[in-house]
């Protein structure tokens, strides 16, 4: 199951669409951008000051107004960092990558106008930087990008979906190794952990060793990575919401709208890293110098952005949270019959009975990286 062929977020604008319930991975972005200043500021004070333009690249983009909180914080520090330095603000072209599937219209369109009158008013005529957008589709685990032609790099709440389902989880004679789970579970047997952490050790190199190419001998990255602080990857502390997709997803079965054989061979390419893994792999890739790390926490319940007055309407709000970023999956397996029942019947009733029996929180792991 290779993600590039079929996976993206929703797109449009519509109730369900990922522009429209992506709060959640706003906040989980806002609470690094200290990184993408300091960054930023690094990157201004090193280059030539007869450097006219930078580019920066945000990868893994998806769509909605998201992926401009770095541009903000980036403006800034460039503006305040030029001023401070006596020298000319240089302009920014912005690469949006995310897979070919991505609703770029979206985001280039009317997102991307609205922006960018913000911008202009949130700052003084003298400190105003012109940028200029364009589209990059293709995976961040294959090249994108000229040699040493970029800047700054910055990817949020992506790198823990891997480039596919670890090998050899529906490979064997016997068929499915982890029969009633879709990702890592306490009922999985161990070796669906090493499998799900081995992809996650291929894809993460490669993912640094092609930035290696495309980045600036002056260049950084700000990564931020949804992850977990416990050593045990089979904990829910970060993906609680999955043992509810699987406990909906069982329900069906025993209604007879999906079968269990197709429940069974579904996996989720999704892995959330410990820091210690990550930066092993940093270490041993060899290419990047961590610069400055953070690790820090976000409430799920934190992707509302208000309670809504109807409590009918709030499962339906909490579960589009998610929904905006399962859908194409489910869709691509299990096909579109399920979409009804799943989440106007079945998950409103799960999530009815957990979502507020304590204060789920997500893991994320924030690191500033420069080019060696």
């Amino acid at each position: 199951m290779t993600l590039e062929r079929y996976f993206h977020m929703l797109g449009g604008t519509g109730e369900s669409s990922y522009a429209a319930n992506s709060t959640l991975q706003k906040r989980i972005a806002s609470g690094a951008m200290f990184l993408v200043e300091e960054a930023v500021e690094l990157l201004v004070s090193a280059i030539p000051s007869s450097k006219t333009s930078l580019v920066f690249a945000d990868l893994g983009c998806a769509t909605g107004a998201n992926t401009f909180v770095m541009l903000s914080a980036a403006m800034e520090a460039m503006s305040t960092t030029c001023t401070k330095l006596g020298r000319p603000i240089p302009e920014i072209q912005l690469l949006l990558n995310d897979l070919p599937g991505n609703d770029f219209n979206a985001l280039l369109g009317p997102v991307l106008s609205s922006y960018k009158q913000k911008i202009n008013e949130s700052m003084s005529e003298s400190g105003s930087i012109p940028f200029y957008t364009a589209a990059a589709p293709g995976s961040f685990y294959e090249r994108l990008f000229p040699k040493r032609s970029v800047h700054f790099i910055y990817s949020s709440a992506c790198l823990h979906w891997l480039s596919q389902v670890p090998l050899g989880l529906n490979s064997t004679t016997e068929g499915p190794i982890n029969k009633g789970s879709f990702w890592i579970s306490k009922k999985s047997p161990p070796n669906v952990s090493k499998m799900y952490l081995e992809q996650f050790q291929r894809d993460f190199s490669s993912f640094l060793k092609f930035r290696r190419e495309e980045v600036h001998s002056e260049g950084h990255m700000v990564l931020i990575i949804p992850g977990r602080l416990s050593a045990d990857p089979s904990t829910e502390e970060s993906a609680v919401w999955i043992s509810w997709y699987e406990e909906g997803l069982q329900d069906l079965v025993s209604k007879g709208i999906v079968k269990a054989a197709d429940v069974d061979s579904f996996n989720i390419p999704l892995y959330f890293p410990s820091m210690s893994e990550v930066k092993s792999i940093i270490n041993m890739e060899g290419s990047f110098e961590v610069i400055q790390e953070d690790v820090y926490e976000i409430l799920y319940s934190d992707g509302l952005d208000a309670i809504p007055a109807d409590i009918a309407n709030i499962w339906e709000k909490i579960i589009n949270i998610s929904r905006a970023v399962l859908e194409p999956l489910l869709i691509s397996h299990f096909g579109n019959s399920i979409i009804e029942p799943l989440f106007s019947s079945t998950l409103p009733k799960i999530y009815a009975k957990q979502f507020f029996k304590e204060k789920y929180k997500s893991a994320n792991l924030a690191i500033s990286l420069k080019k060696k």
